[in-house]
């Protein structure tokens, strides 16, 4: 499975406007996309960004002409401007569906890219269990780009509080995949749920 993350830089002022066009419209569009898995959106309000996360069978899927449209309808409700990261979904690991409101980290994660498939193990084996055990824990997803390394470490979770728990195993665990599989955690990003159909939930 592939995600497309489709990042969406907002005016303050517009937020509302952008996410209304998202799921109105766009999410339409989306999950009746041949080849589609779903859309979850995101916010942070205070920094002003909006993801849109969709989850495709083939990679390729999610260019296809209305979903470009799509896009740039809701990067101009949101008056501003829009980056796009495409990815695999390495690991994921779901033990319940987060409601609207619920809490999402990001977390940007490099991989060398020769130990990419090491790194992987070691999150799967160390550092998945030990969120799953976590209380309000309810899906992660790790997203990379294999040849790259680059990707992002997706946690959800039933309130702030327990995601902010969270932070603090992974950084207890910080030092030990760097150590051992060369893997660097940078600072996380923290969003709350609008709308889910993807497998984030």
């Amino acid at each position: 499975m592939y995600a497309r993350v489709n990042i969406i830089f907002a005016q303050s002022d517009k937020i509302d406007a952008s996410i209304a066009d998202i799921e109105r419209s766009a999410r339409a569009k989306v999950e009746t996309t041949r080849g589609n898995r779903g859309l979850t959106t995101l916010v942070d309000r205070r920094a002003g960004v909006i993801v849109a996360m969709s989850y495709w069978d083939e990679p390729s899927h999610s260019s296809e002409a209305p979903l470009t449209q799509a896009r740039e309808n809701a990067v101009a409700a949101a008056g501003g401007d829009l980056v796009v990261e495409n990815y695999e979904v390495a690991l994921a690991e779901r033990l319940s569906a987060p409601a609207p409101g619920a809490v999402v980290q990001m977390t940007p994660v490099q991989l060398e890219p020769p130990r990419v498939a090491d790194g992987l193990a070691l999150l799967h084996r160390e550092v998945l269990p030990q969120l799953r055990m976590g209380p309000g824990f309810c899906s992660a997803d790790v997203l990379i780009d294999r040849h790259s390394g680059n990707g992002i470490f997706v946690t959800a979770w039933e309130h702030g509080d327990d995601a902010a728990r969270a932070g603090t195993i992974l950084d207890q665990l910080r030092e030990e995949v760097a150590e051992q599989v060369g893997a660097k955690f940078f600072r996380a990003e923290t969003y709350v749920i609008v709308g889910a159909s993807a497998p984030l939930n």
